[in-house]
């Protein structure tokens, strides 16, 4: 059985953060998680996870921050960024700095695994 990729979910709030967890890992994903950006960072560099999920709004690394930097260290990373406040004008700049997509905070169970499972298949596979 092949091991499923490793996907990071970066929230400062813990309620989204253990959603996230939960749903991913019932589905047998490998999940990690970390609070803030620099935390992130420092996963994404010794890890290089599949995909990284991040909210949009955290204390010192934003969510457009964190997509540029791990783009930058880790190229077949993919991002999505899950957030309370997406609009269109947000979704179209997740995408110009090289964002997978966009879900937003309240989106289903079903809707958040279409998305991941979708962007997933984009990864090559000696990531995560």
């Amino acid at each position: 059985m092949t091991e499923k990729p490793l996907i990071l979910i970066v929230d400062d709030e813990a309620d989204p953060r253990v959603f996230l967890y939960e749903l991913l890992d019932s589905e047998g994903y490998r999940v990690a998680t970390c609070e803030n950006g620099f935390e992130a960072l420092g996963f994404v560099s010794r890890n290089k996870p599949a995909l990284v999920i991040a909210d949009m709004r955290m204390p010192s690394i934003d969510g457009l921050e964190l997509l540029s930097k791990v783009k930058y260290m880790a190229p077949g990373t993919r991002v999505i960024i899950y957030t309370a406040y997406g609009n269109w004008p947000m979704f179209l700049e997740v995408l110009e700095k090289g964002g997978a997509d966009l879900i937003p905070k309240g989106a289903s169970n079903a809707e958040i695994l279409h998305v991941v499972r979708r962007v997933l298949e984009e990864v090559p596979h000696e990531q995560g």
